[in-house]
């Protein structure tokens, strides 16, 4: 829909990304509501990880938008390259898409269109979220074409694909989709043909990660397959929680002391004022640890993290709190059906069935029962076992 040039804004003295409508599209009135809509969502979001855009005019008739010059690659130049990006770092740019994009949505504005290009990683390590063209604004007219489907079939939620009515839980489901593939390198609805991709979206479940990847931490495989739910309902309600979970997945990596291959986003914030907030939120989420308020200890040490991603102080409270939440919620009794199709699936791993069935097998255990000291103690083995 248009041109993005590298231009330099004199008045101020930066560089800029300068997007242009292409001069033939000029007389499409629909697309000239495109291109303002996209700087209108843009600009109702002040968020670290969107895109800021300075300035939207009209010179010689054309529509441009002044938007932050950014410098990396996006997640499909990553996937297809198949960057060795350790997965630590990878769920931490999957906080990253959940937590720009939960902002988003907190301020009314759907994206309807996020999949790999629309997400880049800077060269310093902060993840932006790109091209609101497609958003839709709370309260505003949609603007289709009859006949015509907006959005990228490959990431597209069921309803969308359908041309049913959408909301921020499409953004979830599409999400879901980028999550998995940064994972596996593998869309999680391949086909050769938009129908057939389509038929997929709406018909098919994708491959259990756990299938592809059994090296994955199952939680982390239950947080995407629930994103990717068909029914807007059985997804999570809200990219918050998204982030609530994958920050305990993230902790808990980081207690295991993976590397990091990615630079860490540099703070806006002068060094000791920034170590300052730090102790603050350590202090309150030790009186709040006092006073057994696990969920309050969470946020705070979410927060601390968001300031300084290297305070071990933090990642520890953060995942021993996580830990009493988990141990703090009644557990479900299991019932008798439940636990006789856990115990089949653990026999069909150990009865030396060919791999491509034993890995299905443990991928849907991972997403029946993905806290089964059973299946950790498998997962281990299995990968250890490949190791050697």
């Amino acid at each position: 829909m248009g041109v993005v040039h590298r231009a330099r804004d004199t008045v101020l003295g930066r560089d800029v990304a300068l997007k242009v409508l292409a001069a033939d599209l000029g007389a499409d009135d629909e697309l000239h509501q495109r291109f303002r809509r996209e700087a209108e969502a843009i600009g109702r979001l002040s968020h670290p990880n969107i895109v800021s855009v300075f300035d939207l005019g009209e010179s010689g008739g054309q529509l441009y938008m002044a938007m932050e010059l950014l410098e990396g690659d996006d997640l499909r130049r990553l996937i297809e390259h198949r960057s060795d990006i350790p997965l630590p770092d990878r769920v931490r740019v999957l906080l990253d898409i959940a937590a720009g994009l939960g902002f988003a949505h907190s301020r009314g504005v759907v994206h309807r269109d996020i999949k790999p290009a629309n997400i880049l990683v800077t060269s310093d390590g902060r993840v932006k979220l790109l091209d609101f063209g497609l958003a839709r604004v709370a309260f505003r007219e949609t603007i289709t074409k009859r006949g015509i489907v907006l959005g990228t079939p490959d990431y597209m939620s069921p309803e969308q694909a359908m041309g049913q009515e959408i909301d921020h839980r499409t953004d979830i489901f599409s999400a879901g989709a980028v999550f998995y593939e940064f994972l596996t390198a593998q869309k999680p609805f391949p086909g050769k043909t938009l129908h057939s991709v389509l038929y997929n979206i709406i018909s098919c479940e994708p491959e259990p990660l756990l299938a592809l990847c059994p090296e994955l931490p199952a939680r982390l495989a239950l947080v995407v397959h629930r994103m990717l739910a068909k029914d807007p309902k059985r997804r999570y309600p809200t990219l918050e929680e998204v982030g609530r979970d994958l920050g305990l997945i993230h902790a808990a990596l980081r207690r295991s002391q993976g590397r990091s291959a990615l630079p860490r986003p540099a703070s806006p914030v002068p060094p000791d004022e920034l170590r300052g907030r730090v102790r603050d939120r350590l202090k309150q989420g030790k009186a709040l640890s006092a006073r057994g308020q696990w969920a309050e200890v969470v946020g705070e040490m979410r927060l601390a993290l968001e300031l300084d991603p290297a305070c071990q102080a933090a990642a520890e409270l953060l995942w021993s709190a996580g830990k009493k939440l988990v141990t703090a919620r009644p557990e479900r009794p299991k019932d008798a059906r439940s636990e006789a199709r856990v115990s089949a699936l653990l026999a069909r791993v150990t009865s030396g069935v060919p791999e491509p069935e034993a890995r299905r097998a443990i991928a849907e255990l991972a997403l029946v029962a993905p806290d089964d000291p059973r299946l950790a103690r498998l997962l281990r083995e299995r990968v250890h076992g490949e190791e050697d």
